[in-house]
């Protein structure tokens, strides 16, 4: 068990996001959350960390291999400044006073989805960060700011490292088969 969780599938499992977003012209926490079947079926799935230490990976690679993923992607929107603090990510947002709200499903189509070439992408020219985003989407609160400044650190530094120029991926026809 780790911090209390069990080893669970990470495709079964919901996310939530701790700091909020701007979300247009509104304040939200998002989530995603697992809907598809096949997904919800792994939900006694679990992981013993002494079998496989890359146990994630590979149970995320042989699902993705045969199975569509499908995620709903959900919204809390903010609604009172009292009780949803945007500054303090460790306050959880009430549900009582803005529920998650569905505003969108992702479909993630069945896929190689630990190709070489894609390793070799997503580990040396992507970057992910909380700064890729739309200004209507950018992120809020103190924790997200400093994330902003780390993360763009550590990609500059990746990138000098391995001698490779990092690329905004403006196109899925860009991320490797």
């Amino acid at each position: 068990m780790g911090s209390g969780h069990p080893y669970s599938h990470p495709l079964a499992d919901s996310y939530f996001s701790h700091a909020p977003v701007r979300f247009g012209d509104y304040v939200a926490k998002l989530a995603a959350v697992p809907t598809a079947e096949a997904q919800r079926a792994l939900s006694e799935w679990r992981l013993d960390p002494h079998q496989d230490e890359d146990g994630f990976r590979h149970a995320t690679v042989a699902f993705f291999r045969d199975s569509e993923v499908v995620f709903e992607l959900k919204a809390q929107l903010w609604a009172d400044a009292e009780r949803q603090p945007i500054e303090d990510a460790s306050v959880d947002w009430p549900v009582s006073v803005s529920p998650y709200r569905t505003v969108a499903t992702l479909r993630l189509p069945s896929q190689d989805a630990y190709s070489p070439e894609r390793v070799r992408y997503f580990d040396e020219v992507m970057t992910f960060r909380p700064a890729h985003s739309l200004v209507a989407h950018r992120p809020l609160g103190s924790v997200m700011r400093a994330r902003l400044q780390v993360y763009r650190a550590l990609s500059d530094f990746r990138h000098r490292e391995n001698g490779v120029s990092a690329e905004d991926t403006a196109s899925i026809d860009r991320i490797p088969a």
